[in-house]
């Protein structure tokens, strides 16, 4: 019961966050037509970026209804998936991100013929500057994200909570021998899903929510959405100020290279930190 109760939570959380969203965008362009000196706007993105956003976004938004279905029904299946089983989901899951990744990049480069190069900043800096704000903002998130906001969380989900399942992937990772997945985890988490969810949620979603709103109310309901869909509850506020933090590093630097190392390097080190417990015992 407590794990349907913790995905109905998300659910909850992923409507109150959209129904914000539109709030926002609604009052915000209320002010704009009164006040229209007051609240200008770049020409990057328009009106029907925020429709055509929801496209790919809606694959991701969609699981935590999924996951409130599937546990209402009571199939889930006892113990780990097999070392197979797990390789063949992960392949699934890959699939899934690139389909959605060659989704959003059509919308963006051959329905409103914008290149992304130049929209996303990908040549502003320099490799070695990438690689230094990369690490920097990486062990920053770890400290701030996983670290404090992590500790917080968790002792919320103690007084809430009385005993909540780790995700099946963590729990499959921990106690797999497949070297083959091991690989394709890393791939899966430090390559496949930095790239897509920082070109979809860091580039376009923000990018178009910004310029309808503020930078400050779309860093925070593009958090609250990106936190939602990753479908762990324990992990929503830690996610959440990450992906705030990966906001802030992107208008800071103009660069999406950014976001997306820190991305990379924030999910490499958190596979790491998986294994250095059972590395000690």
């Amino acid at each position: 019961m407590e794990e349907l109760a913790a995905k109905q939570v998300l659910l909850d959380f992923e409507i109150i966050a959209l129904i914000t969203l539109f709030a926002g965008v609604v009052t915000f362009a209320l002010v704009r037509r009164r006040y229209p000196r007051v609240l200008e706007t770049s020409r990057d993105f328009d009106g029907f970026d925020l429709v055509l956003m929801f496209l790919p976004s809606l694959l991701f938004l969609i699981n935590p209804l999924f996951a409130v279905m599937l546990a209402g029904k009571e199939l889930e299946v006892s113990g780990v998936e097999s070392d197979q089983q797990a390789v063949g989901t992960l392949f699934v899951n890959i699939t899934y991100f690139l389909f959605v990744g060659v989704m959003t990049f059509g919308i963006i480069e051959w329905v409103r013929n914008r290149r992304i190069v130049d929209l996303f900043g990908l040549k502003r800096l320099s490799l070695p500057l990438v690689i230094i704000y990369t690490i920097f903002g990486g062990v920053a998130s770890l400290v701030i994200c996983a670290w404090a906001l992590g500790g917080i969380s968790q002792e919320l989900m103690d007084r809430v909570f009385t005993e909540l399942a780790a995700q099946e992937s963590v729990e499959t990772l921990q106690t797999s021998d497949s070297i083959l997945f091991l690989v394709i985890s890393i791939i899966m988490a430090c390559v496949a899903a930095p790239l897509v969810e920082e070109l979809l949620f860091r580039g376009y979603m923000y990018g178009a929510v910004k310029q309808a709103t503020n930078p400050i109310f779309a860093a925070v309901v593009i958090g609250a959405l990106f936190s939602v869909v990753h479908g762990n509850l324990p992990a929503l506020l830690p996610l959440w100020g990450f992906s705030i933090l990966l906001c802030l590093a992107y208008e800071w630097t103009r660069c999406l290279w950014v976001p997306i190392g820190m991305h990379a390097f924030f999910n490499a080190a958190n596979i790491v930190f998986m294994f250095v417990p059972q590395a000690a015992e």
